[in-house]
This record gives structure tokens, sequence and C-alpha cells, in this order.
């Protein structure tokens, strides 16, 4: 846990400044994809973890809710995912 929070810092959260809320919550979900799909992972033999399961194909998405419903809390959701 204590790698993932740090390559999620070094990764994520401190390469730019987010302008907004809505900004930061879809960078998140974008990066969470790519550590889950795409970027290779030295404990994996340089494969990304979602070669470890087999059969899944999920992605987290950033639910924004309607204009009108805007102040309702937003969250980050799984796609495709059975």
């Amino acid at each position: 846990m204590e790698r993932y929070n740090g390559t999620l810092s070094r990764e994520w959260a401190y390469v730019r400044d987010y302008t907004t809320e809505r900004e930061r919550r879809v960078a998140l979900a974008e990066f969470v994809n790519y550590y889950n799909h795409e970027r290779p992972h030295a404990a994996l033999g340089g494969r990304p973890p979602i070669s470890r399961t087999a059969g899944s194909n999920y992605r987290i998405v950033f639910d924004q809710p309607p204009e009108p419903l805007a102040d309702i809390p937003q969250q980050l959701t799984f796609e495709g995912f059975a």
C-alpha cells in the first residue's frame, strides 16, 4: 500500500495543479485505469495488474451528475465490471 501511495503521489497528485474538483477526479480515474491496464509493474515482469485477472476488462469512470444536481458529491464507479 505504501508503494501505491507513493506512486499515486508522484504520478498523479503532484504532477500538476488541478483547477477544479471535477478535473482532479477525472484525472484520478484516468490514472487508475492507466495504472491497472497499461503501466508496467516490475513485480509482474513488466506487465500491468490487469494481466493477472482472467477475463476482466473493467474501467473506472467519473460519474458527473446532471447540472442541476452539481452540488451532490460525485463518485468514481466501475464500468463493465461483472
